[in-house]
């Protein structure tokens, strides 16, 4: 019996493809009711183009950022078409409607920018000024530093050594044709990386983020957040982001009786709104009274959260010489309650952009489609039997991982983030070594130094720590003792099981999954009049008597048996290093002998069991009696006035027979098989 340390983590399996797999790790929990309004002239592509847009980062291209485009033309409304291009931290870095290109040029003053800073002027490069989400710890959220910021979108280049834009990673992603969504899940990262060094912030949030088009200029956008980490997450904003002054100027709020207000002002001196007081939207247009083409947004009225607010505003004194931010800031934050968004949580969030001809147009599509009512700010995690599970088989070297879906046998993972669960992912280091870990900063615990190459999710699991695969064979029916003398009996089915070995010195525990193949003989047997037949390509035969406490038949074996003597017989079979025995089958001892009763149905004959018998009529009366092989009762039962009985037969596999009377006489006779 062979020896390793190992727990079994109880799953349910999922059969899907590999590219079901893809929807299902970056699916979200809730489904919108806001319909399809326009199948036509929608496009996805991940080929970037040129767009003409004017970014003020000398130091980098646009082919940095972009990872893909969603495309919407609509001739007969040519004021809801539009270019949504998707950065590669997931959030929205070009967002272009008949007003041009929306979302800031990325400018700094230079003469802010400390030399040491790698990216100079460029040390945001799509990271700060675009629609993203960004969560803060707030009581790691200290001055002097105040430095705790998970960006969505990526990182600040502000250390020597950084000369390249960093973006969250891609973990997961699915484009959706059906639905016309694009869904991307990142893992966040601190922005702040000059304060890393020393202050050492980490992240342990996954962003997932789905962009749908439901045609006629809405575009539906689903957030959600987990937290995998120890930070208690008490601020959000869900989303950051904002506007060009230069193409959409002026900033209007609605009212709950559906009026617009136009609300000039400075980011940090304009009010600070209570989403609950508006309608539900607000715009931008290039007009004065909103009489130009117009983006909106309807967003949540009510929140889980402590808070439901959006700040606005300027980014400063745009008109003030040196001041080219050209930027009108938009930020709807939330605050969890204490403990709302820590380990193991997760936050929904959903609104809309609406782009029409006019604000009015815009508006009159949001109450239309009640895309306020259907906006979403809720606090939910599933628990894990609510949750899709994928299994996979994995093949491990010193330095490679391999990995297959597997219908049986495969380590077992959830789809999707449930209550108190980590990801496991596949990282693969800049020399190619790739590991299976909960742990993203395994190659290092600076991630925008490149020492990590990719990073895959795979799924959840409850466990933290670092992953091995290992795997054996054991025959149907064997044991297995692990090395912590815990033990599988009777092992029938190929399963993986995983061991947590728990560190000592407080590092992540090590988790060895081991994938146990069984190894299944080929017992099945066919009948020809009196011959028995197995499989025929075994190592060795030997028939066996069931009835005779199943013992060894002189000279039967080989892979068919015949014999003349009415009985209960079974094969014992040697192949690949493996025993079994096949089920007991009849020989001259099957159907009903004697029976009154032209409609008798008995079944299942053979049983396990369980046995039906649908006598074809009423029958008054009716007693029934079982007997063994050697005449020994042992059942009887009255059944009075009935056509159909159900029983079971408790006692140990053998022939039985049985025998039906009605008012005391016999009018039925059979035998029954128990397997």
């Amino acid at each position: 019996m062979k020896k390793l340390a190992l727990f079994l983590i109880p799953f349910f399996w999922l059969e899907v493809s590999a590219q079901n797999t893809d929807s299902l790790l970056s699916s979200q929990y809730f489904e919108s009711k806001v319909q399809l309004l326009d199948t036509t002239g929608f496009t996805f592509n991940k080929t970037y183009t040129e767009t003409g847009t004017y970014w003020a980062l000398d130091s980098f291209s646009e082919t940095e950022v972009y990872h893909a485009e969603l495309n919407y033309t609509n001739p007969n409304k040519p004021n809801s078409s539009y270019k949504l291009r998707v950065g590669k931290g997931g959030q929205i870095y070009s967002f272009i409607g008949a007003f041009g290109e929306s979302v800031p040029p990325q400018w700094r003053n230079p003469n802010g920018v400390p030399t040491s800073y790698g990216g100079g002027s460029n040390y945001a490069p799509w990271v700060d000024e675009v629609w993203q989400m960004v969560a803060v710890d707030g009581a790691l959220n200290n001055v002097p530093d105040s430095s705790y910021f998970i960006h969505q979108a990526g990182v600040y280049l502000k250390t020597p050594e950084q000369k390249k834009p960093f973006f969250s990673p891609v973990v997961a992603e699915y484009y959706n044709p059906q639905k016309q969504s694009y869904s991307i899940v990142n893992w966040g990262q601190q922005a702040h990386t000059e304060d890393l060094e020393n202050i050492r912030h980490t992240s342990s949030i996954l962003y997932y983020t789905t962009y749908t088009n439901k045609g006629n200029g809405i575009i539906q956008v689903d957030n959600m957040i987990y937290n995998f980490g120890n930070d208690d997450i008490t601020f959000l904003n869900v989303p950051w982001g904002g506007v060009r002054n230069s193409s959409l100027d002026h900033f209007f709020i609605s009212t709950p009786t559906n009026t617009l207000n136009l609300s000039p002002g400075q980011y940090g001196q304009a009010p600070i709104t209570q989403m609950s007081t508006t309608g539900g939207y607000i715009a931008w247009s290039h007009d004065l009274n909103g009489l130009a083409p117009s983006l909106a947004m309807a967003h949540p009225m009510t929140t889980n959260t402590r808070s439901n607010v959006f700040r606005y505003g300027d980014a400063g004194n745009l008109s003030a010489p040196g001041n080219n931010r050209d930027y009108h800031v938009l930020e709807m934050t939330k605050q969890p309650r204490p403990g709302q968004l820590n380990f193991g949580k997760s936050m929904i969030f959903r609104y809309f952009y609406v782009l029409g001809s006019t604000t009015l147009e815009a508006q009159n599509l949001i109450l239309q489609e009640n895309l306020v009512k259907n906006s979403l700010d809720t606090a939910y995690i599933p628990q894990k039997t609510e949750v899709d599970s994928l299994e996979y088989i994995f093949t491990q070297t010193d330095s490679t991982v391999t990995f297959s879906l597997s219908a049986e046998g495969g380590l077992k993972v959830r789809t999707s983030p449930y209550s108190e669960s980590f990801p496991l992912f596949k990282i693969t280091s800049k020399e190619d070594k790739e590991v299976l870990t909960s742990n993203p900063y395994y190659f290092s615990a600076k991630a925008y130094d490149r020492e990590t190459q990719s990073i895959k999710l795979l799924g959840f699991t409850d466990y933290k720590g670092n992953y091995t695969t290992t795997h054996d064979t054991i025959c149907k029916g064997d044991n297995y003792t692990f090395l912590d003398d815990s033990a599988l009996t009777d092992i029938q089915n190929s399963l993986t099981y995983v061991s947590r070995l728990k560190s000592a010195s407080g590092a992540l525990d090590s988790l060895v999954a081991v994938q146990i193949y069984v190894k299944k003989v080929n017992t099945q047997i066919s009948k020809k009049g009196r011959m028995l037949i197995a499989e025929p390509n075994a190592t060795s035969y030997q028939w066996l008597d069931c009835g005779n406490d199943f013992a060894k038949i002189d000279g039967a074996t080989s892979s068919t048996f015949t014999t003349s003597v009415d009985g209960l017989y079974a094969v014992e079979i040697l192949q690949n290093g493996c025993v079994d025995t096949s089920a007991c089958y009849g020989i001259g001892i099957t159907g009903i002998a004697e029976t009154m009763l032209p409609n008798l149905k008995v079944f299942p004959n053979p049983t396990e069991g369980d046995l039906i018998i649908e006598l074809g009529t009423k029958v008054e009366d009716l007693e029934l009696v079982i007997t063994d092989v050697i005449g020994r009762e042992v059942y009887r039962r009255d059944y009075g006035t009935t056509e159909v009985v159900n029983l079971t037969i408790f006692e140990p596999n053998g022939v039985y027979l049985v025998k039906i009377s009605s008012k005391g006489q016999k009018i039925a006779e059979f035998k029954v098989i128990k397997q």
